[in-house]
């Protein structure tokens, strides 16, 4: 009995100790913020007159050599823009589902930010298939005059 029992343990540690690095280790991706066409610096934030938005997603290089069977852009199907002044969320849309990001920024106060929350992002692999990116991710844009 006592063999049998070394034996289930030993495998039960192998397979722990193999599996878990792969289940911990998701492909990891950056997002760019368009504003009226140009580029966003997120540490600068965000002008309250900014009429579009866009949101573009890579994979990070590390990702793109850990994962070579995915393509290196990311598909951003679903965020929500969330206009938070002080503790409070002033506003919200899904983008891009509910049209213009234009009536939240006419909400928008300077001092004010927006955090967005990606909800549905997906990588496409080489040979056509997609697959979900799980984890949250969030970015902070603060809102300048």
């Amino acid at each position: 009995m006592r063999p049998l029992f070394v034996c289930f343990l030993f495998v039960a540690t192998v397979i722990r100790a193999t599996s878990l690095p792969c289940l911990a280790q998701k492909p990891v991706y950056d997002v760019t913020v368009t504003a009226d066409g140009k580029s966003l610096d997120l540490n600068q934030g965000i002008s309250a007159s900014t009429k579009t938005v866009e949101l573009t997603g890579q994979l990070t290089p590390e990702s793109q050599q850990q994962y070579p069977q995915l393509k290196p852009v990311v598909l951003i199907n679903k965020a929500v823009f969330n206009l938070i002044r002080d503790t409070r969320r002033v506003g919200f849309i899904n983008w891009p589902q509910d049209g213009s990001i234009a009536r939240l920024f006419k909400e928008a106060r300077s001092g004010d930010r927006f955090v967005i929350q990606f909800e549905d992002v997906e990588v496409q692999t080489k040979q056509g298939t997609t697959q979900k990116v799980d984890g949250l991710k969030l970015i902070q844009i603060s809102v300048k005059p």
